[in-house]
């Protein structure tokens, strides 16, 4: 295939590598994170009960939302206006746009934690859990530490440090959140220790977030005069910011809903489900990382062409990757389920239903399309997009969780998403003239083919279940084999033959020291 050239100059096999590069080490990052998170979330919900945890889940969730609307959207818009001014080599309007940014969403912050502080007690009456006020109270204490760490991330990502941004964003915060709920428990806490938990390791990781990125940039503290283009920053980040907010709110409905409706043990049931299926998103996420500023330089330079390219690679990638986690949560739903104890494995259909809906959605292609609107103008598409989806998501779970409980919030949140991908699918090709599909796209989907009937075979002869574990692994192994042998692509041989590189030369290294 030959390398077209961009304006920047690199090919755009040097951008899929990079790419590639970079959303591996974000998805290494991520891994680390969900590593650190799923055991966390496991100890939380063993020592806390389903009760206690699903009060601390809400009030997570209650504080994740009003988080998201202290930030005004501006992590989007450092990404989106900080990788074009570094494009163009204008520092001093990447210097304004971090300072501006980091000033007003702290801001923004300190007055919504003080809100939330404030509205504890009537918010906890109406949900008809009295432990929850305290809870709130000790969440809204760290709303600009939270903030200072997400824009710190973001930041990073403007300028493609992909290393430092996950350590803000993916280990830092994680880790230092495990260790001190591990030794508050240990010290005979619960509930409200590990909120104060939380409130700890949001200030380690808010310190080490400032720390690295005045490492990225040190013109953020120099004498370099900052150009500042408030206005204009605000007019993308705040359709952003409700973008945001619908995303996170589509995501948090179901559980609010049923802290409403439903016993707290029923939302901690559907929590620890949805926290496993929602693992999917992980793949897009750290792709996201790296692609995002990307979109931004390539649509500056109107190079739809590499773009179109890369979106292509790297939704195939994305799909290839998310089949091979989603098959396995609804094959093995009731046993990974049981891995926060006995009572929890009640819960398997909503995991087999979240993760079927989560397949479904990004089998299409629905992955990268809200980043590429996003990042080529169309802010306001996705706007209309998250309040459609959010006013039909919130309508399912009214009609859906009183007869049907935890299974109808799953089913609500799975029709949800599974709609707005389409609908940015449809808007990326009217505006951009792309979609993610190519002649190779069929592939992925014949390697799960294959799984599907490989554990058909070895629940015949009753070895999938008693034998979970190795069977999971043995599925995955075959669906990777499968793959290898329908043929690699010239950019997925590009990146087999730089890992391969990495290996020889690490191997060399080690060889050398001995």
């Amino acid at each position: 295939m030959q390398e077209t050239s961009i304006a920047g100059g690199e090919t755009s096999d040097q951008l899929i590598r990079k790419v590639a590069r970079g959303g591996g080490i974000a998805f290494a990052g991520n891994m680390v994170d969900k590593g650190l998170r799923f055991p966390l979330e496991v100890l939380l919900a063993r020592v806390l009960g389903a009760g206690d945890y699903g009060s601390y889940s809400l009030g997570y969730g209650l504080s994740i939302i009003a988080g998201q609307i202290s930030m005004l959207g501006l992590p989007s818009g450092i990404v989106r206006f900080g990788a074009l001014y570094r494009g163009a080599g204008d520092l001093r309007r990447v210097k304004g746009t971090i300072h501006s940014a980091l000033l007003i969403a702290t801001l923004s912050s300190m007055v919504a934690g003080g809100v939330l502080f404030l509205f504890a007690r009537p918010l906890s009456e109406t949900f008809g859990m009295p432990q929850l006020a305290d809870v709130l109270r000790v969440f809204a204490f760290s709303f600009p530490l939270y903030v200072i760490t997400q824009m710190a991330g973001h930041a990073a990502a403007a300028f493609q440090a992909i290393k430092h941004q996950t350590a803000i964003t993916n280990i830092c915060r994680p880790l230092a959140n495990v260790a001190i709920v591990s030794v508050v428990f240990l010290l005979g806490f619960r509930l409200l220790g590990a909120v104060y938990g939380f409130l700890l390791s949001s200030a380690i990781s808010a310190f080490v977030g400032l720390y690295l990125l005045r490492r990225i940039f040190p013109d953020l503290v120099s004498g370099l005069e900052s150009s500042y283009e408030v206005r204009k920053l605000l007019r993308f980040s705040v359709p952003v910011l409700f973008v945001g907010f619908s995303s996170v709110l589509l995501g948090q409905t179901d559980r609010i809903m049923l802290g409403y409706f439903k016993a707290s043990e029923d939302l901690g049931l559907y929590t620890a489900a949805a926290l496993i299926s929602q693992q999917a998103g992980l793949l897009m996420y750290s792709f996201g990382y790296i692609f995002c500023p990307i979109i931004s330089d390539l649509c500056n330079r109107k190079d739809f062409t590499n773009l179109d390219r890369l979106f292509k690679t790297v939704t195939r990638w994305i799909v290839s990757l998310n089949l091979v986690i989603l098959l396995p949560l609804i094959l093995f739903s009731r046993q990974i389920m049981g891995i926060f104890g006995p009572g929890f494995a009640a819960g398997w259909s909503v995991l087999a239903v979240l993760s079927t809906v989560h397949l479904v959605g990004y089998s299409v292609g629905g992955a990268l399309v809200g980043y590429v609107l996003q990042m080529s103008g169309k802010q306001d598409v996705e706007l209309i997009n998250a309040v459609v989806m959010l006013t039909a998501n919130v309508a399912l779970n009214l009609w859906l969780i009183p007869p049907y409980g935890i299974l109808g919030a799953a089913m609500a949140t799975g029709v949800s998403f599974a709609a707005i991908n389409v609908a940015r699918i449809l808007e990326v090709y009217r505006f951009l003239g792309m979609h993610p599909f190519d002649a190779n796209y069929y592939k992925p989907f014949v390697a799960g083919l294959v799984v599907l009937l490989l554990s058909a075979v070895l629940s015949g002869l009753h070895v999938l279940r008693p034998y979970w574990i190795l069977s999971l692994a043995a599925l995955c192994l075959v669906y990777f084999v499968v793959l290898f042998c329908l043929g690699l692509e010239h950019e997925d041989q590009m990146v087999w033959a730089a890992i391969k590189r990495r290996i020889g030369d690490r191997r060399g290294a080690a060889r050398a020291l001995a």
